[in-house]
């Protein structure tokens, strides 16, 4: 069996829990590929190879919900099972807390575990012919200026929603909708699910958010001239999208797997009573 280790590099505090995580699978007889940010980081001997490079039954990511989106929009193989150890602030993606490592090791190596296939979005810029990363959370579209607003035109399989003007147009996944989506109004999609929420950021308009079929393409067309805008995906990656450009949406081919021991409500209700709780 191989395994991939993956950790966030930025605070010393997670790199104890990442080297216990490579001494338990090592204990268990693991072949362990650490990823090469990380074994830097760490300083180990471990064998290396780049995340674009990793081929493992499954892959340890250590840190939170930033490191496991990384992870999953890095992976060569996209749908390699992922477990998320949360070192971060909230880590709805992640499954197990740092005390419980030892015990979710020893079974994601028996296999003991329920797998959760989680769709991604697809997205693609019409007029530069220029397909963005797949996400796993969501495609934002904004204005490429703080406090401006973009005026689209809104369409599913391409018929006309509305036109609007808006501080952003979000297409987010069941995955992403207990994110971003939520905090802009939209609604929460339980796993099992399939299908989409497009929902307005800010809108100046009484529209706010609608949910789609699996097989639905949203398109976005921008219709402010001299008017840049940025599409971003799971806040990771941003690309600047010329005035009067196409975006469209839709369901990728790619799907992102994760080990889970502990059912979705549970993780909600921590995720809600987190929230509640600042």
């Amino acid at each position: 069996m191989r395994v991939g280790v993956v950790s966030r590099t930025d605070i010393d505090a997670v790199f104890p829990v990442t080297r216990k995580v490579i001494e338990i699978l090592e204990k268990n007889g693991v072949e362990v590929l650490v990823e090469t940010e990380t074994a830097m980081a760490l300083n180990t001997n471990s064998e290396t190879v780049d995340l674009t490079d990793i081929e493992a039954d499954f892959v340890v990511a250590v840190g939170g919900d930033g490191t496991i989106l990384r992870v999953a929009m890095g992976l060569k193989v996209p749908d390699t099972p992922l477990l998320g150890v949360n070192m971060g602030r909230r880590g709805f993606l992640c499954e197990v807390l740092k005390d419980e490592i030892e015990t979710a090791l020893d079974r994601a190596v028996k296999g003991d575990y329920e797998l959760e296939s989680c769709l991604k979005l697809r997205s693609h810029n019409c007029g530069m012919d220029e397909d963005f990363p797949d996400a796993l959370n969501e495609v934002l579209i904004s204005s490429s200026l703080p406090s401006k607003m973009i005026l689209c035109r809104l369409l599913i399989d391409g018929e006309q929603l509305t036109e609007i003007q808006a501080d952003g147009i979000l297409v987010a996944t069941p995955t992403g909708s207990t994110a971003y989506n939520l905090s802009a109004g939209g609604s929460i999609l339980a796993p099992g699910v399939d299908a989409m929420i497009l929902t307005a950021i800010n809108p100046y308009s009484y529209f706010r958010s609608i949910t789609l079929p699996i097989g639905s393409k949203v398109t976005i067309e921008l219709w402010k001239p001299r008017a840049d805008a940025l599409a971003i995906v799971d806040g990771k990656v941003y690309t600047g999208i010329k005035a009067l450009s196409t975006i469209e949406i839709e369901v990728s081919k790619h799907r992102t797997r994760f080990i889970r021991f502990k059912p979705f409500y549970e993780r909600l209700r921590s995720r809600i009573t987190h929230i509640q709780a600042q």
